[in-house]
């Protein structure tokens, strides 16, 4: 079977520019192919002409539009991808709404390094049998 065709295997999302680069870090140390983005409208423009596996977003971006709305427009763009969603919001709206988009996994902060990875391994792995 074919393998999904990715340029990138992991696009981040959070306007806390040391987090983000931190997350980056860590993924890109564990081998993974990372691109990170500090505001939606980016990230989104990038999306456009890029596929990528996973889509690892904060809720949380400091604009009009949060995480969820990013994953809701990437989805309507056609994206495959699995979305984790990582963030300090515990509103049973917005766990529902993340439910709703199918997200792969809604992380609560802080998260722990190795709960990050284990989680990002199981969603690629999700994503590769998905492909397969």
């Amino acid at each position: 079977m074919t393998e999904l065709k990715k340029d990138i295997d992991i696009l981040i999302l959070d306007d806390d520019v040391d987090l983000l680069t931190s997350v980056a870090e860590l993924l890109a140390d564990c081998g993974y192919k990372v691109k990170g983005f500090a505001d939606p409208e980016s990230a989104v423009e990038f999306a456009v002409d890029q596929t990528f596996a996973l889509g690892l977003f904060d809720f949380r971006l400091g604009s009009l539009k949060n995480g969820l709305d990013v994953v809701e427009t990437l989805q309507i763009m056609g994206s495959k991808s699995e979305f984790v969603m990582v963030t300090a919001d515990v509103e049973r709206s917005t766990q529902l709404r993340a439910a709703n988009l199918k997200v792969f996994e809604f992380m609560r902060k802080p998260v722990q390094p190795q709960e990050l990875i284990d989680t990002v391994t199981r969603a690629m792995e999700h994503c590769n049998l998905r492909a397969a």
